[in-house]
């Protein structure tokens, strides 16, 4: 029974490392962009000018309240009707990346929301000056305090990459399928499918566990 598992595993293993590079490539394309996004929103939420501040909560509340397939349906279908005619895999990263950009927002104000108000006093009584205050004496404590939080959502972001298949992207979970109709294998096939993903997510906790130690040490 194992030596006919292992078969058909080796057998079927060039199709899921083709579907495993195809979902490292829409986490590539869509991680760096929700996190700029999400410093640049964190950053319009936390200012002091309500006409700024309230129109970027009212978007972080209906990105973090709308399922993300249906934004990804409406890059992939959507996008096309203004002109912009793009390739599933980039549809369905910039949909990923707005929607976890509103979370990583949120995660960032939290964040630096968290540093007590006597460290900004104390950081401009030395002679600080406003942006030296943030980015030498707050960001770093905010980080530090939000590195789990933003590697739970870098999980996130990764199992979220399975719903680009629903758009015709041969990543992982449609490798999967298409395999599973081929081969009446199913339960074997989300096995492996799964395991692909535990091993990515599983090495994203153990970045952010090793940055953590890291910065602590420093601090």
């Amino acid at each position: 029974m194992l030596s006919t598992w292992i078969s058909w595993l080796s057998s079927m293993l060039g199709e899921f490392t083709d579907g495993f590079i195809t979902t490292l490539t829409v986490v590539a394309l869509s991680l760096p962009g929700a996190l700029v996004l999400g410093a640049m929103v964190a950053a319009m939420r936390l200012s002091s000018n309500v006409v700024v501040r309230a129109p970027t909560y009212a978007v972080i509340e209906f990105l973090r309240n709308t399922p993300t397939f249906v934004l990804i349906l409406v890059a992939y279908y959507g996008l096309p009707l203004l002109g912009w005619r793009l390739d599933g895999i980039f549809c369905g990263a910039l949909a990923i990346s707005i929607q976890s950009a509103a979370y990583f927002a949120e995660v960032l104000r939290g964040g630096v929301q968290s540093v007590p108000r006597t460290q900004w006093d104390a950081a401009r009584a030395i002679g600080m000056k406003p942006k030296a205050v943030f980015f030498r004496a707050i960001l770093p404590q905010a980080l530090l305090k939000v590195i789990p939080s933003l590697g739970n959502q870098v999980t996130v972001l990764i199992k979220d990459t399975s719903l680009v298949a629903g758009i015709g992207v041969v990543d992982l979970t449609l490798t999967g399928k298409l395999t599973m109709e081929r081969t009446a294998a199913s339960y074997e096939v989300f096995v492996v499918v799964a395991i692909f993903h535990l091993v990515m997510t599983t090495a994203v906790s153990l970045f952010f566990r090793a940055m953590e130690g890291h910065y602590r040490r420093k601090m």
